[in-house]
């Protein structure tokens, strides 16, 4: 396994919502990354429309059952947001290796700790309330 693909086991964290769209967040993003040119920009469009997505869904699901941690999670989430931004605008350029790279080298890792701390977090406040 590349170190830019994960496994359901690191994934799942029980909530079958929020489960699917972390599995069609990494297939988006393996696609992305060995994408060439054109297609490339196609899908790190999609992808980044995948992720303000997901991530107003979540803001959603927090402000629904009062959880404490939301501002710090929601923080990590514009952060996210204005990075991609930022490389979007690079991708618009025809300069895809900085974006390509951030795929590859710094999301995946990002992604697994967002999932084991906040995600998870939250996943178990959701539990408790249901």
């Amino acid at each position: 396994m590349m170190k830019n693909q994960c496994s359901d086991e690191e994934i799942l964290l029980g909530d079958d919502q929020i489960d699917a769209s972390h599995r069609q967040f990494f297939l988006k993003l393996n696609q992305t990354i060995a994408a060439d040119g054109q297609q490339f920009v196609v899908l790190f469009n999609e992808l980044n429309q995948h992720l303000i997505q997901h991530f107003s869904e979540e803001d959603t699901l927090m402000n629904q059952c009062d959880f404490s941690a939301s501002a710090e999670h929601q923080g990590e989430h514009r952060r996210v947001l204005g990075e991609m931004k930022q490389f979007k605008r690079q991708v618009e350029r025809g300069r895809l290796q900085m974006a390509r790279a951030y795929l590859a080298e710094n999301f995946p890792d990002w992604f697994r700790l967002h999932l084991a701390t906040m995600d998870s977090a939250l996943v178990v406040q959701l539990e408790k309330q249901n």
